[in-house]
């Protein structure tokens, strides 16, 4: 039986991300958008997700009219909207994603930026930081063989090693192990190219997501709207025994105010696509690639609120690049990467990041507290009556569908 789930689970280690088919929203169109893992359209979903079969309309947030970036690109018709799924390959050459991977911005995306902030902006320190805050996770099958892992991005927001990652990363943590075996090996990379580091642990993961969309976890291209896609972890080890775990890690700041996204409004994006690269090459090769965007359309999933916003293409535009960082000019982190169009290449692609406003908002549903406030409550505490009350019914609802592929 481990055999046959190991054979399912191979199929959706190959894509580096989750993809997740996006809602639509009204007018204005926006831009077809690919996932990096859920993707947020402005048209009803095409793809059912088939672990939820309630179809989601994604309007525009009425109270800011968003304004046209600079890097926007052309709105595309209703006709070569995709549904939104994790990224895909582009056309760009593996030299040009290398040459995107050197820790210091390039001079032309740096050129225009200061007409952008009314205030002097050292943007190459903000990179720096967003790059030394980022990890790369990756998860490898135990059972051995040639295969593509599964790997995605997550962004340290807290300086005990607290990660904020998309909750279709965070499930795979979830099967490592089944009846006293393990299937999957997750762990934490960090640097450039990207070195073992970290084992993790489950600290929260969004149930409602994991509800909707459990039904997935055998799909190699599951569509979604980012909804709740999103869940914490945290460092638990050194992969490496002969190396004593850091006390503290370098950290990026929650921006919970929604107030501070703003169209137009420049930010640095980072992770670590790997949509140019096989499975070994992912495992030796893996880059931090980071690049500067002007934030397009703003999007609420319900009640106006600024859920989900827009970016333009841009390298970090491929598969793996879920869970990556939306930084700000004040270095703090807005949203994190859940969704992307599909296009030929990166520069056509549009990126989706949900606020951290709405994953407070979705703690609160959940009787928690926000991002800042579960980092100022006693995270042990949390952690061991969250993984006592509701993982393991989570991790049955995973288990018992990868089951039922099994008979």
């Amino acid at each position: 039986m481990l055999a046959k789930i190991f054979s399912l689970l191979l199929g959706i280690i190959g894509v580096t991300a989750t993809t997740v088919t996006s809602p639509t929203p009204p007018a204005p169109a926006k831009p077809e958008t690919q996932i990096l893992i859920t993707t947020v359209l402005e048209k009803k979903t095409t793809d059912g997700n088939s672990g939820d079969n309630k179809t989601k309309t994604l309007l525009p947030v009425a109270k800011t009219q968003p304004k046209k970036p600079s890097t926007a690109q052309e709105t595309k018709s209703p006709e070569q909207k995709k549904s939104s799924r994790l990224i895909i390959e582009s056309t760009k050459s593996i030299e040009a994603l290398k040459m995107a991977t050197t820790s210091d911005l390039k001079t032309y995306q740096l050129k225009n930026l200061q007409n952008n902030s009314p205030t002097q902006v050292d943007w190459s320190a903000i990179n720096q930081k967003a790059r030394r805050a980022i990890v790369n996770i990756l998860c490898t099958s135990r059972s051995g063989g040639s295969f593509e892992p599964l790997s995605g991005s997550g962004v340290i927001i807290d300086e005990r090693g607290i990660i904020l990652t998309t909750a279709h990363i965070a499930q795979f943590l979830l099967i490592q192990n089944s009846q006293g075996k393990s299937l999957l090996n997750c762990i934490a990379r960090t640097g450039s190219p990207a070195i073992s580091a970290y084992t993790l642990k489950v600290l929260y993961i969004s149930p409602e997501w994991l509800k909707d969309n459990y039904k997935n976890i055998t799909n190699q291209h599951p569509t979604g709207t980012g909804e709740n896609d999103f869940a914490l972890l945290e460092i638990a080890s050194s992969t490496n025994p002969d190396i004593v775990l850091k006390k503290t890690f370098d950290a990026i700041t929650v921006d919970e105010n929604e107030d501070n996204i703003k169209a137009g409004n420049t930010v640095i994006l980072v992770g670590y696509p790997a949509g140019f690269l096989g499975g070994i090459a992912i495992q030796r090769d893996l880059y931090i690639v980071s690049s500067v965007i002007n934030i397009g359309q703003l999007f609420t999933f319900k009640n106006g609120t600024l859920d989900i916003f827009n970016l333009g293409g841009s390298p970090v535009a491929q598969q793996g690049s879920s869970g990556g960082g939306v930084v700000s000019s004040e270095g703090k982190l807005l949203g994190i990467i859940v969704t992307s169009t599909d296009a030929k290449s990166t520069s056509d692609r549009n990126l989706d990041a949900i606020s951290i406003a709405h994953i407070n908002r979705s703690l609160s549903a959940n009787n928690y507290l926000t991002l800042n406030g579960l980092l100022n409550s006693n995270l042990e505490t949390f952690s061991a009556k969250f993984n006592a009350e509701v993982l393991p019914n989570l991790k049955k609802l995973l288990f018992d569908e990868l089951n039922s592929k099994n008979r």
